[in-house]
């Protein structure tokens, strides 16, 4: 067993702990259970401090030898025995009367099957990713490192099997609470999807666009220049927005019972957004960082559409419904040739479960139009402080003020920049999402969203990417940012 020094240097050092976890006067170990020799699953308590009472898994490689033990993460055996247990199925007790239950696909047939660890560049994740070999085909072992964030994606990819939309399920496993009888998911293991992100081919072709910029401008507008270099794009934009649909129609019929979505709670929303804005107003509006006017501008343009929502709620027509969504949609979960989507996050997963009501597909639409919206401000930014010789925080802030302070030709530089990557991006949204629309939920939903990484944006202190959030903010109203489609082939 670890001691209690040597579970603390482990946690307290290892890179994907939070900061508040960090902070914990100690950690105390809830639960464990052997897994073979391969590794001790331990379930541990952050006690005292910001996060008190969190609770974390902890797969720890006990084999001896030189040195404090580590997470097992780091060695085959772990990831081996973990994988074979959950193809198999079956329950692991625990040292607390609880127990790790696991549970696979079957049907492989002619007893276990050859596993290996393969190499497997996965990028950073605050969870653990390790690429496996089951049979001669690739899979991913996924494992939680929090056991009380809620994580669905074991059920959602379980129940999705067969769609074609998202990876092939082949087992999960999870601790069940021996005092509450509560299920927290530890791992999954899933097949491997090929594939890059759709943010890949839309970096390659923004960025292709800019050496030629200034000639392709001298026999074009900014729209038209943007236009003309997306077209070998365009079919593909198009089947991943067809993709993007026939997900959410498997996903609406796979978890729900058959009986209509209930109507989505707008009132409650658009409350908490009132709430938020105003909380956000005092602190954003004297930030020094930001160019304070506007600042005001964007702030009344969030206000303003506020009341606008208000008076949709009032109409006596008023009834907005939902759906069930992937939840925290990014560029680069939505995979591209062959499309398959990735890391489910999905708010709600039965119509008896809470929060079923307060989904929309429309959150992925706008979780896609606010990643474009970073993506090519971000493009542009970086474009222009390169062509002017300045930080790309410079630039940002030029974007939302006009740069006040450069020669006119460099304001001209950067303005042609900005335009040709907004109507680019625009663009890409049509392509992909449709045509623009001031449906109200989409309206309602862009807002949250909005104000939600505005809020994270000021507390983390980034006036880079909160510049963001009010250059677009800027435009609520105005049929731009703020505006999307809500038709039939958004929904499902």
């Amino acid at each position: 067993m670890i001691r209690d020094e040597e579970l603390d240097a482990l946690l307290r050092t290892a890179p994907w702990m939070s900061e508040d976890g960090r902070k914990a006067d100690r950690y105390a170990r809830v639960d464990h259970a052997g897994l073979g020799s391969a590794a001790l699953l331990l379930v541990v308590a952050a006690v005292g401090g910001p996060a008190s009472g969190r609770r974390f898994f902890v797969p720890v490689d006990l084999r001896g030898g030189r040195g404090a033990p580590g997470e097992a993460h780091a060695i085959d055996a772990f990831h081996t025995a973990a994988v074979l247990r959950t193809l198999a199925g079956g329950t692991l007790r625990t040292a607390r009367g609880g127990a790790v239950e696991f549970r696979g696909a079957g049907g492989g047939g002619g007893g276990a099957p050859e596993v290996r660890r393969l190499p497997f560049e996965r990028g950073w994740s605050s969870n653990a990713l390790s690429l496996m070999e089951i049979g001669g085909v690739p899979h991913i072992h996924k494992t939680y490192r929090r056991l009380d964030d809620g994580v669905r994606e074991p059920d959602l990819l379980r129940l999705m099997n067969g769609t074609g939309r998202t990876p092939q399920w082949a087992g999960d496993y999870a601790y069940v609470d021996p005092a509450a009888g509560t299920r927290h998911p530890l791992g999954v293991v899933y097949r491997y999807a090929p594939g890059e992100g759709i943010d890949v081919p839309l970096r390659q072709n923004l960025r292709s666009l800019w050496p030629a910029l200034s000639r392709l401008l001298k026999d074009g507008s900014p729209q038209s220049v943007a236009r003309r270099h997306l077209r070998p794009l365009e079919g593909r934009l198009r089947e991943a927005g067809r993709f993007l649909r026939g997900f959410h129609a498997d996903l609406a019929d796979r978890l729900g019972d058959g009986t209509p979505q209930p109507a989505y709670p707008a009132a409650e929303q658009l409350a908490q957004a009132e709430h938020r804005l105003a909380a956000l107003h005092d602190r954003t509006t004297a930030d020094p960082a930001l160019p304070a006017r506007s600042v005001r501008r964007a702030f009344h343009a969030m206000e303003a559409e506020v009341t606008s929502l208000r008076a949709e709620l009032e109409r006596p027509d008023a009834l907005w419904t939902g759906g069930p969504c992937h939840g925290d949609l990014h560029l680069s979960h939505l995979l591209w040739q062959p499309p398959a989507l990735i890391d489910l996050s999905t708010p709600s997963t039965a119509p008896n479960a809470p929060g079923w009501a307060a989904q929309s597909p429309l959150e992925d639409v706008v979780a896609l139009q606010r990643g474009l919206e970073y993506f090519a401000a971000d493009e542009a930014a970086f474009e222009t402080a390169g062509r002017l010789a300045v930080d790309s925080l410079e630039t940002m802030l030029g974007s939302l003020d006009g740069a006040p302070h450069l020669p006119a030709a460099q304001q001209r530089e950067l303005r042609q920049v900005f335009a040709v990557a907004d109507h680019w991006r625009e663009r890409v949204r049509e392509l992909l999402l449709g045509p623009a629309s001031a449906g109200p939920l989409r309206r309602l939903l862009y807002l949250r969203r909005l104000l939600h990484e505005l809020a994270y944006n000021h507390a983390h202190t980034r006036p880079y990417h909160a510049a963001i959030d009010l250059r677009h903010a800027l435009r609520l109203g105005e049929g731009g940012s703020g505006s999307h489609r809500e038709p039939e082939d958004v929904r499902p």
